[in-house]
């Protein structure tokens, strides 16, 4: 990546232009999950309800715990896209949800793909969005709509 795209990146990142990776990056993301999730297929509806914290634990009652990338990361721009959101508006969002007492804590942002990792192994009930090109081997990829990554009709490409 040339040192010119770099400083415009980080430039639109610290003015809050969620989109600012979009340009270096693109793609399939994969959605993730711990490996002892039982979980193998999701539909579009509830990724976004878990996505938006409407959905508070899997089967068996294993609670949901989010983790996304920070702000201008593709994953980011991804996962705001599923939830017809802006960046500020899902701020305002997870802000008004905790106000109220609707959800515990908002998810917890991630600044890098080896963190992602970690964080998937470590929690039971971990789910996150990954670039398909850094799905790692232990990281359970889950079908969404009947679809994995890069498949026709997959709705995170």
């Amino acid at each position: 990546m040339s040192t010119t795209l770099v400083v415009v990146r980080v430039a639109l990142m610290l003015a809050g232009l969620a989109g600012a990776s979009a340009v270096a990056q693109t793609g399939a993301v994969a959605v993730v999950v711990n490996q002892k999730n039982s979980i193998r297929d999701l539909s579009s509806h509830e990724l976004r309800r878990l996505f938006a914290g409407e959905k508070h634990s899997w089967a068996g009652g294993l609670p949901v715990k989010l983790f996304i990338r920070a702000p201008g990361a593709h994953e980011r721009v991804v996962l705001l896209k599923l939830l017809g959101m802006s960046e500020m508006e899902y701020k305002h969002y997870w802000t008004a949800q905790l106000f109220r007492g609707e959800a515990q804590a908002e998810p917890i942002p991630l600044f890098s793909n080896g963190m992602q990792k970690e964080a998937l192994t470590a929690f039971p009930g971990a789910i996150a969005l990954v670039n398909l090109q850094d799905v790692k081997p232990g990281m359970k990829v889950v079908r969404v709509d009947g679809h994995l990554p890069g498949d026709v009709g997959y709705p995170l490409n």
